[in-house]
């Protein structure tokens, strides 16, 4: 989604982005993209060496377990974006979102409707194995494919027919995270997405319009209940989703005006 909102491809900012490795020399200063999980340790280098910037906006991604500390890092005037929050931590001003959806669901064909319900996902914990296991007697036209891990599911192509094709896709968290591909590939496909830990999506999405499961045995009653409701649940989850879309540019001229880059 970054990558979308630099390129002006998720929505028009009206601003042009130079991608740059590493650190920019001879700018007032710049957007600077943290992989949490690898630069934890180097907070006090990324403060030295942005000092010399006079604003920063700092994007923390990647970073599942929460391991990168943005109170660490010192600037006089920055702005902070998280990826990926954990609940119940104070992130203080900093501007919360989710993993979003993968480069191949940039361009979705869309096809007719005929999967009630479909989940194509690591079987590996005990969120996982509630979820398949609720999802076994389950009567109704669905593809329920668990998996060995990470990347050894479906070719890519499949996938994304698959979801394309589906009215409902249960989006269980992941081993450390609520947060997950499959939530934000289901709304980019018009699929109404099933998630759990309200904890996790309220604080990220106070407004979330997708339903959130307390525990699997509550799965079933909630498909069918979706199911009933298609396609109306299904047009106010997108509209919804285009907004928080839309957000994340809003987001963007805000904070470079408040840091004084506009």
């Amino acid at each position: 989604m970054l990558d979308l909102l630099f390129s002006n491809d998720l929505y028009y900012t009206g601003l042009q982005f130079t991608r740059r490795d590493g650190y920019p020399c001879g700018v007032d200063g710049c957007i600077l993209i943290i992989p949490g999980r690898y630069w934890y340790k180097k907070t006090n280098e990324i403060s030295e060496i942005i000092s010399k910037y006079k604003w920063v906006l700092a994007i923390r991604t990647g970073d599942e377990e929460d391991l990168f500390d943005p109170e660490k890092v010192f600037h006089r005037n920055i702005k902070w974006w998280v990826q990926s929050p954990s609940v119940g931590r104070d992130y203080g001003d900093a501007r919360l979102f989710g993993v979003g959806f993968p480069p191949h669901f940039n361009d979705l064909t869309f096809v007719e409707r005929g999967t009630g319900v479909f989940l194509s996902a690591q079987n590996t914990h005990e969120a996982r194995h509630q979820c398949f296991d609720a999802l076994e007697p389950l009567d109704v036209p669905k593809i329920v494919h668990p998996t060995t891990g990470f990347t050894h599911g479906m070719e890519k192509s499949r996938y994304v027919t698959c979801m394309c094709a589906a009215k409902i896709a249960p989006a269980p968290s992941g081993p450390v995270t609520a947060d997950n591909f499959r939530l934000f590939e289901a709304l980019e496909a018009h699929t109404v997405p099933i998630a759990d830990n309200k904890d996790f999506w309220l604080t990220l999405y106070p407004d979330a319009p997708f339903p959130i499961v307390d525990n699997y045995e509550q799965l079933p009653g909630y498909i069918r209940d979706q199911l009933e409701e298609w396609p109306a649940n299904s047009n106010r989850i997108t509209a919804w989703w285009m907004h928080q879309k839309r957000q994340l540019t809003k987001w963007l001229l805000e904070d470079l005006n408040d840091v004084g880059a506009l």
